[in-house]
């Protein structure tokens, strides 16, 4: 079997049946997963994810979860996937075992969404750094302490793909593992220092490698006849830049094949650890990660930093790539953060009165000038602009 076939395959038909009284549309799509050491379900699963999603994802549906298949096809197990509505049901239409493939056959009914939040016209930015490896002992197994520079840029390749209202706008070259009660003003002077809206950090808590029944050895000698699972985990939060609010918080975890010998050092870099059915989980783990960021956020307002203020004209950093274009009426306003006699943290937005609008935008920056002549006093580098 070749290299492509080592991975998960997706076949995908489309057809569409358009319903005259709710403006639904019915969308059939097939998934390919390969069965690996007989797991069956295991590979069930992954194909009907795949027909599921590929289903979502050319409908333009968003889904923030599915409903329980039929025939208990995937009992109580809930994944999150984002576009532009949502979904009625899903039934199962065939499924076919073939050598070591199995294909997935599904019918989802999507219905487009009515509304769509104004704040998702501009898309936000994130800053991010390596993550962190929690038991790096973990990594011993193919040696991949150096794992997470890999799945940086896998990260920053996947929000490029499948990110609606968000991408990564800078990834620091650093592994970052902040303590619990300093994340909030570490997100922030990381948010700061890169002009990023939000922060995203990881931690990458499972990387090991299952053992059988079988003494650990057995691998090694029967290494043809048995390969073991390795496990993912990884934990991230989302921060706002601004507050140090922690928005979200989540776990990802899944598994695959260990195709290789288990005392090999495996490059982190090579095309062969990613092509690999261990590669392809984490990369259907950070391709997870991507829409459940991007849906967590795509309805909160989307601003800029102040850079500079000269000449009654304003320099912000957001621009084309943002969505930001010329014409555009922003409002400049001033953060502060106060707290109650208990403690409890309150922020105050000032709202300054000057009506400002794009006079000229560049890739990542716009010059903004007052509309009415109001004098554009107090305001200074890192206020914040919002659109109107």
């Amino acid at each position: 079997m070749n290299s492509l076939v080592k991975t998960i395959l997706i076949a995908l038909t489309l057809t569409t049946s358009w319903l005259n009284t709710a403006k639904a549309a019915w969308f059939e799509a097939s998934g390919q997963a390969i069965i690996h050491n007989g797991n069956k379900e295991l590979a069930r699963q992954q194909a009907t994810h795949e027909a599921i999603r590929q289903a979502l994802l050319f409908a333009g549906a968003s889904v923030r979860s599915v409903q329980n298949m039929v025939d208990g096809l995937l009992n109580d197990d809930r994944f999150e996937i984002r576009a532009t509505g949502e979904v009625a049901s899903v039934e199962l239409i065939d499924e076919i075992y073939q050598n070591d493939l199995v294909t997935i056959t599904i019918r989802a009914d999507i219905f487009p969404q009515e509304n769509i939040c104004s704040a998702s016209d501009y898309r936000k930015n994130i800053a991010t750094t390596y993550f962190s490896i929690k038991n790096r002992h973990h990594a011993s197994v193919g040696n991949l302490h150096n794992i997470a520079k890999p799945i940086s840029k896998m990260i920053f390749d996947e929000f490029g793909t499948y990110s609606k209202f968000s991408y990564i706008s800078n990834v620091e070259p650093y592994t970052f593992v902040p303590h619990p009660d300093e994340m909030a003003m570490q997100a922030m002077h990381l948010a700061e220092k890169n002009g990023a809206q939000f922060v995203l950090l990881g931690n990458i808590v499972e990387l090991s490698v299952e053992k059988s029944d079988k003494d650990y050895m057995d691998y090694v000698t029967f290494w043809e006849s048995k390969q073991p699972l390795r496990n993912f985990g990884l934990e991230i939060s989302l921060v706002d830049g601004s507050t140090g609010d922690v928005l979200l918080q989540h776990s990802f975890n899944t598994a695959g094949t260990w195709q290789f010998d288990l005392h090999e050092d495996i490059d982190p870099n090579s095309k062969r650890l990613w092509k690999s059915s261990f590669g392809q989980s984490i990369k259907k783990v950070v391709e997870e990660l991507a829409l459940k960021v991007d849906d967590t956020i795509s309805c909160l307002p989307s601003y800029g930093r102040v850079l500079e203020v000269r000449n009654n004209q304003i320099a912000t950093n957001i621009g084309s790539l943002q969505g930001v274009q010329r014409g555009d009426e922003l409002q400049v306003f001033q953060m502060r953060q106060f707290y109650t006699p208990s403690g409890m943290p309150h922020y105050q937005y000032d709202i300054h009165p000057a009506k400002m609008i794009v006079a000229n935008v560049y890739p990542n920056s716009a010059i903004l000038r007052t509309t009415d002549g109001t004098p554009m006093l107090n305001i200074q580098p890192n206020d914040f602009v919002v659109r109107r």
